[in-house]
C-alpha cells in the first residue's frame, strides 16, 4: 500500500515590495507550528554565475552566490512551543553577522544566534511573537546584503505545508 505524502509544496511567486502572500502562508503554517517557507532570489539569465570547474569545485562542497533564505515554524514538543527559525545559506565566510550590521542589516537584539558558520550559514531563533511581515522584510535585506550577485527583487516562496489542510 502506498503512502500518503507527508508535505505538500507550494510555489508563490512575489516582489520584495509585496511579500503579503507569502506572509499570509507564514501565518498558517504558524498557527499548525508545522512547516516551512524557502525563499530564493529568480535571476535573470544575464545575472547568472558562470559555472564553477576545477577539482576544487569537488572538494569545497557547495557555494551559495545567492543566498537562500528560510523560516521555521516553532513546533510542540515535551518542553513547550519552540522558537521559530530563520536562516541563510550564504557564501560569504567567517563572520556573517558582521558584515550584515556593516550593511545596515543588524540581527535585532532579541533574536538568538544559532549558528554563523561559513559553510553552513547562518540560523537564527527569533523571539515569540515577531510579526512575519518583519521577518520576510529581514530576510529579503540580508539576502541582497549577502548575495555576491545582483538580485532583481524577484523572489519564488516554496512553501512546505502538512499535507492535510486547506489550500493557501
Amino acid at each position: 500500500m502506498a503512502r500518503a505524502p507527508r508535505r505538500r509544496v507550494e510555489t508563490v511567486e512575489f516582489r520584495v515590495e509585496d511579500p503579503a502572500a507569502v506572509v499570509r502562508a507564514m501565518d498558517a503554517i504558524a498557527d499548525a507550528h508545522d512547516g516551512w517557507v524557502n525563499l530564493h532570489p529568480v535571476l535573470r539569465p544575464e545575472d547568472e554565475p558562470p559555472p564553477r570547474q576545477g577539482i576544487t569545485t569537488l572538494l569545497a562542497g557547495p557555494v551559495h552566490d545567492v543566498p537562500v533564505c528560510t523560516w521555521v515554524a516553532g513546533t510542540v514538543s515535551r518542553r513547550g512551543l519552540q522558537d521559530d527559525r530563520v536562516g541563510l545559506q550564504h557564501a560569504r565566510g567567517e563572520r556573517v553577522r558582521l558584515r550584515l550590521a556593516a550593511g545596515g542589516v543588524a540581527i535585532p537584539d532579541d533574536w538568538r544566534l544559532v549558528q554563523d558558520h561559513p559553510r553552513r550559514g547562518l540560523v537564527l531563533a527569533l523571539a515569540p511573537d515577531t510579526p512575519h511581515g518583519v521577518v520576510v522584510a529581514w530576510l529579503l535585506e540580508a539576502a541582497a546584503v549577502l548575495s555576491a550577485l545582483r538580485l532583481s527583487g524577484d523572489w519564488r516562496a516554496e512553501i512546505h505545508l502538512p499535507a492535510a489542510g486547506p489550500p493557501l
